[in-house]
């Protein structure tokens, strides 16, 4: 196709009556919060129906209540930027994986940092998923290594070499 013909040109008001009038509808406010995190925003995870889980580019990882707006928590042990997060749906618990090669476990009512720590890849962690009884961890990274880990030990059950370009 050419370049005039990729753009089409319709109006909707040749359509219409000319004596048509469009109503107005009733504009939805829409609620600003401040934000949660000093830098952009890398992953978002729901924890239970009122709040989420995000990790962001400041290295921190925020518990925010979404309804009210309001930051619960701060977590802060990444030496990089937070590039995925994961959540025990409807528990206290979550994860923050980083280009710091490691992944962390974070308890929401914990006050001293994180409760439990997973290093072993040689490169970032791109990948994070809790297994769904919550008794395994499996993370990539981009030196195509998968690890299984045991969350309650922080052991690594099992590592696989993936041949390709990026987990």
């Amino acid at each position: 196709m050419g370049k005039l013909q990729s753009k089409i040109n319709c109006s909707t008001s040749k359509y219409r009556p000319d004596d048509y009038v469009e109503e107005d509808s009733p504009a939805q406010a829409i609620q600003q919060y401040s934000p949660a995190h000093t830098g952009a925003v890398t992953s978002v995870a729901a924890l239970t129906s009122d709040l989420c889980v995000s990790g962001g580019k400041d290295k921190t990882v925020v518990v925010y209540n979404w309804r009210s707006g309001a930051v619960l928590k701060r977590f802060m042990g990444h030496q990089r930027e937070v590039t995925k997060v994961a959540c025990v749906f409807d528990s206290n618990s979550f994860f923050s994986a980083s280009r710091d090669k490691t992944v962390m476990m974070w308890e929401l009512h914990r006050n001293s940092g994180p409760s439990q720590h997973f290093p072993g890849h040689d490169l970032v962690v791109t990948g994070l998923a809790v297994s769904p009884d919550s008794l395994q961890l499996c993370t990539g990274s981009r030196d195509n290594t998968m690890c299984k880990w045991d969350i309650e030990t922080g052991e690594c059950l099992r590592r696989a070499a993936i041949s390709r370009n990026l987990v």
